[in-house]
């Protein structure tokens, strides 16, 4: 059995002049609840909730010495957090419907493991890559 069992929260940095914007973005165009953060963590930031059960959190951090022309958003790290969605055209659909840049993948696949996920990438205002998935589908339910 391995030591870490479940994922508990996941944290992006934004730079201080994105604040706002990324609150935003995750409370008001993503739909996720936001948090009252514990008082001992400081007034910067959010804290929001992915999912009740099993309970998950996203956490938005400010970077520290930094602001966005510090930041090369088209070629930083492709470290990234995995986003599933129930409608992917959906999701898509409300992300250009917002003026959010589509970056788009090859679907993700195993026929080792049977699955086939659709999926497009975005990044939220801090320059965080985030991958935007449908369910996993089994992969002989895909035309190939």
């Amino acid at each position: 059995m391995p030591i870490l069992t479940r994922v508990d929260h996941l944290n992006v940095q934004v730079p201080p002049d994105k604040e706002e914007d990324a609150l935003t973005f995750y409370r008001d165009l993503v739909g996720f609840k936001q948090l009252k953060k514990p008082d001992s963590l400081g007034p910067r930031g959010g804290h929001f909730c992915i999912s009740e059960n099993p309970w998950y959190e996203l956490h938005v951090g400010i970077a520290r010495g930094t602001n966005s022309a510090d930041i090369d958003f088209k070629n930083t790290l492709r470290n990234h957090l995995a986003f599933q969605v129930e409608n992917l055209l959906v999701a898509r659909e409300k992300f250009e419907g917002a003026g959010i840049e589509i970056i788009e993948a090859e679907a993700s696949y195993s026929k080792e493991r049977d699955f086939h996920q659709d999926r497009f990438f975005i990044r939220d205002p801090g320059g965080n890559l985030l991958e935007i998935m449908e369910v996993r589908r089994e992969y002989d339910a895909v035309p190939h």
